[in-house]
């Protein structure tokens, strides 16, 4: 499906911005989602032409941020459940248009039933006021609301209700009531948290989300409206993933206008493994066989990176950790490295790194067989990549493997020819590839000076990484040469 278009006159913005609430303990300290909202509804107004009259901005600054809204040109209400309701029910209801954008920024929550909550500035512990999100989605796509398409930015914490502390034994909030589904309606949704989590704001008191996605509108082409937001949503992606772990979101999620397509991107920081450091400073010559490996895992589920030349050196474990690495926001579940030095070891390794990282993961007190199991029923949900590295056994292994068609893919590194299993078989480098390792090791110019020699001894080595390594480190001894 294409994008949507919309003329800004028929366009509508929700804009909130919640750092102060009337329970203070709660407050957003230092402030940030006012002034992300401010600048988010000056880019829909003065940047991108919808009327002021079409907006309904509403803040709740905490004190150093009340100039902020003092200056501000557009009208201004409170953020209150009250006043929210009244322009959803009695303002946005009535109104016949192209698109609606919502922007919020502030405290939210999640239900044991995985609805998502939206806390209003009138919140307190003993009465939680709040939107109930799903249900406002399902008013704005039924046939009572009369403006078509949908942007929904949210900058908003997840945190469990369940573990929040003096709850009220009822949450109430704002349940909207909706009509039948309009087949003409589409939404896209932008959320900055998983559930549990919390929107995290920076030291220049602005959301890492919120700066990520007024970023990318700013740069989208000023004759498309609106925006591509399919090309924002993956430029916010690479935006957060560009930042140091403690700043990044660990989640992020969109639906596409046609409500089929829904994508989860964990933050790999936030993914449990163990993956080792990788011995290499340079990795050449196995792009396509990283390819292929991700294919064969996601076909078979099990694979096996072989060595043809039986000797070793070829790669194998560096090809697993480079692929680790490389994909391991597609395993959600985590990864677990597991070195295979003795088979009764495989099973400590595996129950402890499940101790380690899920909280109430205890299989004490069971079998080993049954410590196993554990571990296949109780493991945290999403795909997870196990790796067994250098396995001399396929028979050491197989009672450690998890059940076919589970949640686990499996990626095996052996000098083995033969498994039951399907394999990736390495070799040595091409001639081309083998140079061009050397190359990076030792710097163009170095092997420029004397390329000949240089083809001679990749070929010398049989053009295996471990032995291109070699020359590398005698070459750059003192007085070391090429030949």
């Amino acid at each position: 499906m294409t994008e949507i278009t919309a003329k800004p006159e028929r366009t509508f913005g929700l804009i909130v911005g919640i750092e102060r609430y009337q329970n203070s303990t709660w407050n957003v300290k230092g402030g940030g989602p006012v002034n992300d909202a401010l600048k988010f509804a000056e880019w829909l107004c003065y940047k991108r032409g919808v009327p002021q009259e079409n907006i309904r901005l509403c803040l709740s600054p905490v004190e150093e941020n009340q100039e902020l809204v003092r200056q501000c040109q557009l009208p201004v209400a409170g953020a209150t459940l009250p006043n929210l309701d009244d322009i959803i029910n009695n303002f946005l209801l009535r109104q016949s248009g192209d698109l609606l954008f919502i922007f919020w920024a502030g405290h939210g929550l999640i239900t044991s039933e995985r609805d998502r909550r939206l806390l209003c500035a009138d919140a307190t512990y003993q009465n939680w006021q709040n939107i109930d999100l799903n249900t406002l989605l399902q008013l704005l796509n039924s046939d009572w609301f009369e403006i078509r398409n949908h942007i929904c930015l949210l900058d908003a914490c997840a945190n469990c209700y369940l573990d929040l502390p003096k709850r009220p034994t009822h949450l109430g909030g704002k349940i909207f009531n909706s009509g039948k589904p309009r087949q003409d309606s589409q939404q896209f949704i932008l959320l900055a948290t998983r559930d549990g989590e919390k929107a995290k704001v920076s030291p220049q008191k602005t959301g890492y989300f919120s700066q990520a996605v007024r970023e990318a509108l700013e740069q989208a082409p000023a004759e498309i409206f609106p925006p591509n937001m399919k090309d924002v949503a993956e430029q916010v992606k690479q935006r957060l993933e560009g930042l140091e772990k403690k700043q990044l979101p660990t989640y992020w999620y969109y639906r596409s206008w046609n409500g089929d397509k829904e994508e989860q991107h964990f933050n790999p920081f936030d993914i449990p493994h163990n993956i080792p450091p990788s011995n290499a400073k340079i990795f050449v010559g196995r792009e396509k066989q990283l390819e292929q490996l991700h294919q064969l895992l996601h076909e078979k589920g099990i694979g096996a990176i072989t060595d043809v030349t039986g000797e070793g050196g070829v790669g194998k474990t560096e090809l697993a950790i480079r692929y680790s690495l490389e994909n391991l926001e597609n395993y959600d579940g985590g990864c677990c490295w597991l070195n295979v030095v003795k088979a009764t070891e495989i099973g400590t390794q595996l129950t402890e790194f499940g101790r380690i990282h899920f909280p109430n993961f205890n299989p004490s007190g069971l079998s080993l067989d049954g410590q196993i199991q554990y571990c296949w029923k109780n493991w945290r949900s999403g795909k997870v990549l196990l790796v067994f590295d250098n396995v001399t056994d396929w028979e050491e292994i197989k009672d450690y493997l998890p059940p076919h068609g589970s949640q686990f893919k499996v990626l095996i590194t052996t000098r083995q020819q033969t498994l039951p299993c399907s394999s990736l078989a390495l070799g040595e480098l091409s001639p081309d590839a083998a140079l061009e390792l050397l190359k990076e090791l030792l710097g163009e110019e170095r092997v420029k000076q004397d390329p000949e020699s240089a083809k001679i001894l990749c070929k010398h080595v049989g053009y295996i990484p471990f032995g291109i390594y070699q020359i590398a480190a005698i070459a750059r001894k003192p007085r070391g040469v090429l030949c």
